[in-house]
């Protein structure tokens, strides 16, 4: 009897998410993926996109902690014991317009990106497969010298102390949306830094941990809180020149190269054990990330604080 794989996803009802999930269903027929969506009343074109038979949508808002918790209360109750898989770590925003705060009372940028991540992967994380694979969406952003940083005005991510970084006080930019980039940036940085402390934790076995950075891929919901003219030309104008700047993506080639990292049909090697603790790009090859991001203080830093946020 084959048994039955499940995948969870966070930010799967647009754009890189349903690309991904819906690629992942189609090559392996006895997959479930598992959608956490904030709001499931749009979730029509994920139903479309996969079989009912292989889609389970619960309700999750990455940014509450309340929700992550019970989502993954929910979580156990479907898998009855079973285990999952994999998991793609991929909901997220980006802030420009000011600051805003989750229920929890932390930057909404961070709450988002990161503090819903990692708790629930911490909540779940008895419940992994030894063979599990966990994605956490990264971005070049988060490195000032990535060839599309700067020309879209990200000085990569910061990391001050984790209470400045869940404050939101990641740089001393006084305008808004350049506050907006740099908070963004630190929420990749922060992915990574995710990545690579897992990564250790599980160096000899257990489940591998990999950062994925999809490129740009203009089209996506990424740009809502962008001003209208730019919104426009981010779903309108740039999908269009999207293959001729380079280090731009689209969601179905990047969507490919995340399903087959959860798969295992694409395995890491280069320098790292096991394909595990690495930076993967939208090509599929593994390319370095910032120099910060490989501070194992920093990374034991931002998981010991999360940690003691999460709920009882």
């Amino acid at each position: 009897m084959i048994q039955t794989k499940y995948y969870l996803f966070t930010g799967a009802t647009s754009g890189l998410g349903i690309e991904a999930a819906a690629q992942l269903a189609k090559a392996d027929k006895n997959s479930v993926v598992i959608a956490g969506v904030r709001n499931p009343e749009k979730v029509d074109a994920l139903r479309s996109a996969i079989p009912s038979a292989q889609l389970i949508v619960l309700k999750l808002d990455t940014s509450a902690l309340t929700s992550v918790k019970l989502f993954a209360d929910e979580v156990r109750r479907v898998l009855a014991g079973a285990r999952l898989s994999g998991i793609a770590l991929n909901a997220g925003v980006q802030i420009v317009s000011g600051t805003r705060y989750s229920e929890d009372g932390f930057e909404l940028t961070f709450a988002t990106n990161v503090l819903g991540h990692i708790v629930l992967f911490q909540y779940l994380e008895d419940v992994l497969h030894p063979s599990a694979i966990i994605v956490s969406t990264a971005s070049g952003t988060h490195d000032k010298d990535h060839k599309l940083a700067r020309p879209y005005k990200f000085y990569g991510g910061y990391f001050p102390s984790a209470d400045d970084v869940a404050a939101g006080n990641v740089s001393s930019s006084t305008d808004s949306a350049q506050l907006g980039r740099d908070r963004y940036a630190t929420s990749k940085l922060c992915n990574i830094l995710f990545t690579y402390a897992m990564a250790r934790k599980y160096a000899k076995a257990g489940p591998r941990s990999i950062a994925f950075d999809p490129g740009l891929m203009p089209g996506t919901e990424l740009a809502r809180d962008q001003p209208a003219a730019l919104r426009f030309a981010w779903k309108n104008i740039l999908p269009a020149a999207a293959r001729m700047i380079d280090g731009a993506s689209t969601t179905k080639r990047s969507g490919e190269i995340l399903s087959r990292l959860l798969l295992a049909t694409l395995v890491p090697s280069g320098n790292s054990i096991r394909g595990n603790g690495v930076h993967i790009e939208f090509t599929g090859k593994e390319i370095q990330s910032s120099k910060l991001s490989y501070d194992e203080k920093i990374q034991d830093a931002l998981i010991e604080w999360v940690s003691r946020r999460k709920l009882l």
